[in-house]
């Protein structure tokens, strides 16, 4: 399981734009909107994590760093 914080995580719409968008490609997708900058988990190879922060860029929502 990869940790990421993210930017521009607002609501849970946002975490659904993600879930809704991204789960087919990179499996289940945890949003954690308690925490500040939000924090996005799931369980990613290595191989796909720049395909992931793309996407996730592509959407809006840019990574800040992994945790």
């Amino acid at each position: 399981m990869k940790t990421f914080e993210a930017n521009n995580i607002h609501c849970q719409n946002c975490a659904n734009t993600i879930k809704n968008t991204l789960e087919d490609d990179f499996g289940k997708i945890e949003v954690d909107l308690s925490k500040e900058p939000r924090q996005v988990s799931l369980d990613i190879k290595d191989s796909d994590v720049e395909k992931f922060k793309s996407e996730m860029a592509d959407l809006g929502f840019d990574i800040i760093k992994e945790l």
